[in-house]
């Protein structure tokens, strides 16, 4: 009897074992359903023997599974369309979710940010770590603040100002809808030109004031006083009046000559000949009309060498000209002024190299800014405006070369500009210096 009731015993507990691991592999087969978007199939062995309700739930499950993958094909077709559209602009562009995560990213905003294109899937603040950038992404999505803002970042060692602009998109199907766009205009470039205006106006209204005060100031006092003044004063008002009045049309010249060279196309007459021969050609005239004597004016390239090269010879005398002029300044007396060449095969290397203490090296590269004056005091007691280098680049530039300053191994500052020659095979000069 005991036998039995234990048989009896040990049946029902192997029918509720079975029925429950049977209810654990059901539910398990349900989980791994909803996770991979997979129907189950009503008629799987799994689920044999089990009740109208799983039938019932099980049936419910595939089609909002169906509803889900449905869905989700959708949603993917539209960002796959807005990601082909916005692929080809130039303007950056990143799509983010409700929860900030990135769900495109245009090839254009890759150029500005590499990181941004692994970044796809994960949150904005992995990307874009400027906490005024997600400042306005949040203030934006929450319907607050501006729509449109001009931010600086700092990419690597360098700024750049992007225009931030955006959107709010029409609510998607995922759940995480809706979706916002945010447009990136980079404006790095009129920011710059934005702030050389600025200084250039302010430069060029303080060096404008000086000479018109002091001829306004001494113009006054002889226009009142000139009936009691001596002669002899009245010869010093009149002389220094008339080397300001100079001092103001020089600088008058030298900004219209820098305003036509920064013009869209400034009028050229180009020629193509032996820049070489014509160097020697200008040599003679700076050495026989010097304004410094004592100094040299020195070739330092062979006689025989030649260069053919496409110029302007107004503009390129003119850019020898402020050359010359200003290598002459610093040259002590007794010193010399060297014009250089150096011919590779497919350009030609000019310099001009004077004889003084040469220039600081954190200096080199701004000299060609309008302006700029390393010793300040120095440059306008010899008369310099500040704006010969800067008007040597740009002449340089629209002969399709490039220039720029060293401190030469024996002394004295070298200001070099390279130009494209016409001719592959031209002889090689050697440097005499």
């Amino acid at each position: 009897m005991d036998l039995i009731l234990l048989g009896v015993a040990l049946c029902f507990a192997i029918f509720f074992a079975f029925k429950y691991f049977r209810q654990k592999v059901a539910i398990r087969l349900l989980a791994e359903s909803l996770i991979s978007r997979t129907t189950i199939l009503t008629h799987s062995q799994e689920f044999r023997g089990t009740n109208e309700n799983w039938r019932l739930l099980i049936e419910e499950l595939n089609r909002l599974i169906g509803d889900i993958t449905s869905l989700s094909r959708q949603s993917s077709g539209q960002l796959n369309q807005i990601e082909t559209t916005l692929g080809s602009l130039q303007e950056g562009v990143v799509i983010v979710d409700r929860d900030n995560y990135i769900l495109l990213v245009n090839n254009a905003l890759k150029d500005i940010f590499p990181r941004m294109g692994e970044r796809v899937g994960q949150r904005l603040e992995s990307g874009i770590r400027s906490p005024e950038f997600l400042d306005f992404v949040w203030e934006f999505k929450k319907g607050k603040g501006e729509s449109k803002k001009e931010i600086g970042f700092k990419v690597g060692s360098s700024e750049i100002w992007l225009e931030i602009t955006g959107a709010r998109l029409a609510d998607a199907f995922e759940g995480n809808a809706p979706f916002f766009l945010f447009v990136l205009h980079d404006i790095t470039r009129q920011k710059l030109l934005e702030r050389t205006r600025k200084l250039f106006v302010a430069n060029a209204s303080h060096e404008l004031k000086t000479p018109v005060s002091v001829i306004k100031g001494y113009a006054e006092t002889l226009v009142t006083d000139h009936a009691e003044m001596n002669e002899s004063d009245r010869d010093r008002f009149l002389k220094t009046i008339h080397r300001h009045s100079e001092r103001l049309t020089l600088l008058i010249s030298d900004l219209l000559s820098l305003s036509r060279l920064e013009s869209d196309a400034p009028s050229f007459d180009w020629s193509e000949t032996d820049v070489l021969s014509w160097i020697r050609e200008i040599v003679v005239d700076y050495r026989m009309n010097v304004k410094r004597p004592g100094v040299r004016v020195e070739l330092g390239f062979d006689e025989d060498a030649k260069a053919r090269v496409r110029f302007d010879v107004l503009k390129l005398r003119q850019v020898f000209d402020n050359l010359v002029e200003n290598a002459t300044k610093y040259s002590p007396e007794g010193g010399a002024v060297t014009i250089g060449a150096d011919i590779e095969q497919s350009e030609v290397t000019l310099w001009v190299q004077d004889d003084g203490n040469g220039v600081p090296d954190e200096d080199l590269s701004r000299i060609f800014e309008r302006f700029y004056r390393v010793d300040k005091g120095r440059s306008r007691e010899t008369g310099g405006t500040g704006l010969g280098l800067s008007i040597v680049k740009h002449i340089v530039e629209w002969h399709h070369g490039s220039v720029w300053a060293e401190n030469a191994d024996e002394g004295g500052l070298r200001v070099c500009f390279r130009l494209p020659l016409l001719e592959a095979n031209t002889e090689r000069s050697r440097v005499v210096v």
